[in-house]
């Protein structure tokens, strides 16, 4: 392991892969740590979609401008990484948005209402123009909206590119080790402890998920690090059925539908609170094939390929917590985000960076850890 560098990143998800990227590209030194592999939790586990009209609210103005830059960081992401060596699958099709029932018409047409005001250029579509878009949607549905900026990554291979592409600029990389502790001088946090041995560090960033939260296990300063962040678990499947693929991911009022670049189809996710396991059981796929068939009843005929479970990190009030951890130097906060981390894995990743290369010049105040305490 390295003695020293610039900074240590704990945990190889969504968030850590792209802040590694990201300071690497500005050429700071860095190790990212994982204790599984680059990807292997709820990041490689996900949809994938990049919505941020769709999950997130303007009435959060925070929120809502992180996804939307998030968005717009997107495509130069992905044209950067593919470039690098690892495509990560994004494609920029648009997200389609069913209604089945008129409670979730009238839900639609709120989306529609604000989204339309706000120029986002979204379109409303009534049944036989979602049918003459998507042939092999049920015929139960009753309207649509289509926001054509929208689209979907594949999780693994965002994660996959990202490793990837630090590790060319020269980041360490580290599968398999676990940091153990923190390591700390006075006040200020100087490295970390791992399996592996130690790494002298002038500055750490915990993005472990939800392995950053409450319980103590981080040890700073002033005592142990507790965050209020817990564990949702999420699962998702992939089928197969030839002949058969949306032209881009379809939303129901419980499931994803997603068209994958190799042939497979991705049906997303489960929202299990209070659990922390990553198995894959009986009811999750239930679930995920009902939700499935509501909107492609023809997909009963289609082949199961594979499934994974992975966990979230979410906080009480539904925002991600990123910045300067409360009452510790040198340490930086990137975890919460819930199902929305691989959407606002840019725009997070922009933002830590510009934090730990400027200072307090960046807007995290909304996110600070400091507003649970």
């Amino acid at each position: 392991m390295p003695e020293s560098v610039d900074v240590a990143i704990i945990g190889g998800g969504v968030m850590g892969c792209a802040i590694a990227w990201q300071l690497a590209k500005n050429g700071v030194s860095c190790a990212l740590v994982e204790r599984g592999s680059f990807g292997g939790g709820a990041s490689g586990a996900t949809a994938g979609v990049v919505g941020p009209l769709w999950h997130l609210d303007p009435a959060d103005p925070d929120m809502f401008r992180l996804g939307m830059r998030s968005l717009e960081l997107f495509p130069a992401w992905a044209s950067e990484l593919t470039e690098a060596g690892v495509n990560p699958e994004f494609q920029q099709q648009g997200v389609l948005k069913v209604a089945f029932a008129e409670d979730e018409v009238e839900e639609l047409r709120g989306f529609h209402r604000w989204q339309s005001q706000l120029g986002f250029g979204v379109e409303w579509l009534e049944r036989d123009d979602v049918l003459q878009r998507e042939p092999n949607v049920s015929p139960e549905v009753r309207a649509a909206i289509f926001s054509p900026q929208e689209g979907c990554v594949r999780g693994q291979r965002l994660c996959d590119s990202l490793a990837h592409a630090a590790g060319r600029l020269g980041a360490k990389l580290y599968e398999g080790v676990e940091v153990t502790g923190l390591r700390h001088s006075g006040e200020r946090i100087t490295g970390v402890e791992t399996t592996s041995g130690e790494i002298a560090s002038g500055h750490v960033v915990l993005a472990a998920g939800p392995w950053s939260g409450i319980g103590g296990r981080w040890t700073a300063p002033g005592g142990p690090l507790d965050l209020p962040v817990r564990g949702v678990k999420g699962q998702r499947m992939l089928l197969r059925r030839p002949g058969f693929m949306p032209l881009s991911p379809v939303r129901n009022s419980s499931v994803y539908v997603v068209p994958r670049l190799d042939g497979n189809i991705l049906v997303a996710s489960t929202r299990e609170e209070g659990r922390s396991d990553e198995t894959v059981t009986a009811g999750g796929i239930a679930t995920l094939v009902s939700g499935a068939l509501i909107s492609f009843p023809s997909l009963d005929a289609a082949a199961f390929v594979s499934a994974r479970a992975g966990v979230r990190p979410a906080t009480p009030d539904g925002k991600p917590i990123i910045g300067p951890a409360p009452r510790v130097e040198g340490l930086t906060i990137a975890t919460g985000h819930d199902a929305v981390g691989i959407m606002l894995s840019p725009g997070t990743a922009e933002m830590v960076t510009q934090y730990l290369l400027d200072g307090n010049d960046v807007p995290l105040a909304p996110f600070s850890a400091g507003r649970f305490s």
